[in-house]
């Protein structure tokens, strides 16, 4: 019983101390890599290309409004 109360009181910390935390000198950067199929106009006329998109989340006192497709 108290192995088993230690083994869980032991996860729930590791799970607090792993969690990111988000300041103003440290936010949080992520970043997603776009890997698609092309058509060029020379050989070999398929081409594998890939786009890299980075952004920092961080608080924001603004409503975000959307500009792009299937924006209001």
């Amino acid at each position: 019983m108290f192995s088993t109360l230690l083994i869980a009181l032991v996860a729930a910390a590791a799970a607090v101390h792993a969690a990111p935390i988000d300041t103003p000198e440290n936010p949080r950067i992520f970043t997603a890599t776009r890997v698609y199929q092309t058509i060029t106009d020379v050989e070999p006329y398929i081409i594998t290309a890939t786009t890299i998109m980075t952004w920092t989340a961080g608080p924001s006192t603004t409503v975000a409004f959307p500009t792009g497709p299937g924006g209001f």
